[in-house]
This record gives structure tokens, C-alpha cells and sequence, in this order.
């Protein structure tokens, strides 16, 4: 962790900001990877059109009750048994993605064979474990942006949206190009990332 601290502060960026930088850009990649790449692939696999409706009514209200049980789960227990919990709903997630749609779900219609039949209720299940790691990993970088910028919380805020527009962005690029495989790889990659960021509390706030 030295290296990292190191080099972040000889490029004049604090470590612990950089740390919150990497835990914002994992966020603002689940979101865009739910509203663009996932719904894209529930259209090329589902006649159905309906279903996308649906899917984003639970996954807003899972989100909001998501928020006050994960407050609960930080109070009662610790931040690490919540990143843990927030890394194991993650990877469950991505790996029902993985057994449901194919590779080129992304980008075009696809009938290639999966390993597990798509179906409303699984569809629905992976878009309920999607809100919830996003609802917990969001009040932790929220958390993390109210201690760091207590003086000027401004500036946390317009931080946060620059980098959900670059988190956008860089999946909208990719989507293009990269198969729904390769997105969900980058997807464990940046998760993993944030969870330890959270879990060893490299931001040195104490929580």
C-alpha cells in the first residue's frame, strides 16, 4: 500500500482521495452497467419490452430500502462486515449475468446457448442484487465524501457527479467494442478494488 500512497502523492493527489476516487468510478460503473448494458442485453434476449419497466421499479425500491439496512448492518457490526457482505451480493450478481446472457448480449441479438434459461424471475433477482450492492457501496463513498470534505462539501458533491459522467461515459465507449464477458471481468476487477479500499479503510477515517 506504500507504492500506491507513494505514487498518488508524488502525482499531487492525497492518497486517501485517490482511494475514493477509485471506490466512485467502481459506482458510477454499476450504475451505467445497469442502465445501459444490462437492460440493452434484457432486449436482445426478451421479446418482451415490458419486463424493462418492471425491473427498473424493483430495482428503485430495493434501492431505498436497501439504504436504511445497510446503515443497520454498519452500526450493529463494523464497515468490514458490510464491505464483505456488499463484495459477496456484488459477485453473485455478476456471476448470475455471466450463467444468463450470452457474450454478445451487448451489441446485437444473440441465441446462444447459456448455462442457465433466462427467465422474469431471475431477471428480476440479479436487478434486486444489483440495487443492493449499489445502494451499500454509495453510502459508503457518501460517507467517506462527508468526513474527507467536511469544510467544503461542494466540492465532494461535483466530484462525485464529474466522476458518475466519466463512469458513464467509459461504459457507454465500451459497450461498443467489448463483450459483455470482458465488462463484467472489468466489473470484479473495480469491485474488488473498492471493497478492500472500504474494508482496510485506506481513507483513514476511522469508521
Amino acid at each position: 500500500m506504500m507504492f500506491g500512497k507513494s505514487w498518488l502523492e508524488s502525482s499531487g493527489i492525497n492518497a486517501e482521495y485517490g482511494y475514493l476516487l477509485l471506490v466512485l468510478f467502481y459506482n458510477s460503473f454499476v450504475l451505467a452497467f445497469y442502465t445501459m448494458t444490462y437492460q440493452t442485453c434484457i432486449g436482445h434476449v426478451f421479446a418482451d419490452r415490458s419486463l424493462i419497466p418492471l425491473m427498473s421499479l424493483i430495482f428503485g425500491i430495493t434501492a431505498v430500502i436497501a439504504c436504511p439496512l445497510f446503515e443497520s448492518i454498519v452500526i450493529f457490526f463494523n464497515n468490514r462486515i458490510t464491505a464483505l457482505l456488499l463484495y459477496i451480493l456484488a459477485i453473485i450478481s455478476y456471476y448470475l449475468v455471466f450463467l444468463t446472457f450470452p457474450s454478445a448480449a451487448t451489441y446485437a441479438e444473440s441465441d446462444d446457448p447459456t448455462s442457465l434459461q433466462p427467465t422474469k424471475g431471475l431477471i428480476l433477482l440479479i436487478a434486486v442484487l444489483l440495487a443492493l450492492t449499489d445502494s451499500g457501496f454509495n453510502i459508503q463513498a457518501n460517507s467517506a465524501i462527508g468526513l474527507l470534505f467536511q469544510s467544503d462539501s461542494e466540492i465532494g458533491f461535483m466530484l462525485l457527479n464529474s466522476v458518475m459522467s466519466v463512469g458513464t461515459a467509459t461504459v457507454f465507449f465500451l459497450c461498443s467494442y467489448i463483450s459483455l464477458y470482458a465488462l463484467l471481468a472489468l466489473l470484479v476487477v473495480f469491485c474488488t478494488l473498492a471493497t478492500l479500499c472500504i474494508a482496510l479503510d485506506l481513507f483513514n477515517l476511522g469508521f
